[in-house]
């Protein structure tokens, strides 16, 4: 039995300020570019099914460019009769019940099964000759709701296969949470149970929990915590008496996370050829990427040229300039970073978040204050 694991696609996600030649933002069709590779695949490779584990869409009131694009996109399955069931993750899943779910778009489509109403369901399918029951828990209104629904899973031992779906961060493994208000914890304990795949969602990386679990991963860079890293997709063969799994990797957007080049002693001359020599290592054109300046002094900071670092990047979709400043007070050395797009991903966030009415108003003006501290901090 073949099976396509795959998860945080995030349809809809926009960062940085570059846009195409329509004007609509760059990073968002990379997104879009990415899933519809996943899709094409999925239509060559015929799997007997597809599960999405959590975050399709990027914000509970997608665009109806995102909206619009993710049904075509599978209704393309749906017409090649490939089965995809569908959780919903923390990012789509609306706070207030009189928002509505976004997944309801999905409701009468042939062969696709969205779940999204914060509880535990099971799917059975007939493959062949074989009985594959889906165990499935999306995103719930509290965490407390979340644990109250795994009590009940349970797997059936009149399937051939029994196969866990879920969105959350593994409990005791610090390294596979997204640090995020609204995320759920997934129990180790799981791992014991007799489940013959466990398809998670919600960790950006390729990671291997146990021999039957495993995060597939984004399917796109999104921050620079992903940055390095190959994107993709799982796919798994399941037989009565092995599990096979290979990462197929996508081809995304390049963004590269550079060593910090240690500015301790430097000279701002220095500091600005270490740079310069780094952009023409990266060759910028058409890439996203950070560079970062470890223990340079305030005074040294406000000496570097943005503008002739601009000229150096006008190419790439975006740059920027992480500094982890050293301040002296008191003669002892204090280390601030300065990230003005990680402040801009916060604030975008936090407006998701809030009960507004006009959410893309704020989000807007928003994010041009911040940019104006940005500029004047670079010297525009």
């Amino acid at each position: 039995m073949k099976i396509l694991h795959v998860a945080d696609t995030h349809l809809g996600f926009s960062a940085y300020r570059k846009t195409t030649q329509d004007g609509i933002n760059q990073r968002e069709i990379d997104i879009y570019n990415a899933f519809e590779q996943f899709i094409d695949y999925a239509i060559k490779a015929k799997p007997d099914i597809i599960i999405h584990a959590g975050d399709l869409f990027d914000n509970v009131r997608p665009n109806n460019r995102a909206i619009t694009f993710a049904i075509n996109q599978i209704v393309k399955l749906s017409k090649n009769k490939i089965p995809i069931v569908i959780i919903s993750g923390n990012h789509e899943h609306p706070k207030i019940i009189e928002t509505g779910h976004i997944f309801s778009i999905f409701d009468h489509l042939e062969n696709v099964y969205p779940i999204y109403n914060s509880k535990y369901e099971k799917i059975q399918f007939r493959i062949e000759d074989k009985k594959l029951l889906i165990h499935a828990i999306p995103q719930c209104n509290s965490k407390k709701e979340y644990d109250e629904e795994l009590k009940k899973l349970i797997t059936d031992k009149t399937a051939d296969y029994n196969i866990f779906v879920s969105h959350g961060s593994v409990t005791g493994v610090k390294e596979f949470t997204m640090n995020e208000f609204n995320e759920l914890i997934i129990p180790t304990k799981i791992f014991s149970r007799d489940f013959d795949y466990i398809a998670l969602g919600h960790f950006h990386k390729y990671t291997k929990l146990a021999e039957n679990a495993f995060y597939t991963g984004a399917t796109e860079n999104l921050t620079f915590a992903d940055a390095n890293e190959k994107k993709g997709f799982i796919e798994v063969i399941l037989s009565e008496k092995s599990l096979k799994q290979k990462f197929i990797e996508i081809n995304t957007r390049p963004m590269i996370d550079i060593k910090p080049i240690k500015c301790t002693g430097l000279k701002i001359e220095e500091i600005m050829k270490k740079i310069k020599q780094k952009v023409q290592e990266i060759k910028p054109e058409e890439k996203t990427f950070r560079i970062t300046l470890d223990d340079i002094p305030t005074n040294v900071y406000r000496s570097i040229d943005f503008n002739e670092i601009r000229k150096l990047t006008n190419n790439a979709i975006h740059y920027e300039i992480k500094v982890n400043i050293i301040k002296k007070d008191d003669n002892k050395k204090q280390p601030i970073s300065s990230r003005i797009d990680a402040l801009i991903n916060e604030f975008k966030k936090y407006i998701d978040a809030q009960n507004l009415d006009d959410k893309e108003t704020l989000q807007e003006l928003g994010i041009s204050y911040i940019e104006k501290i940005q500029a004047r901090d670079e010297g525009k």
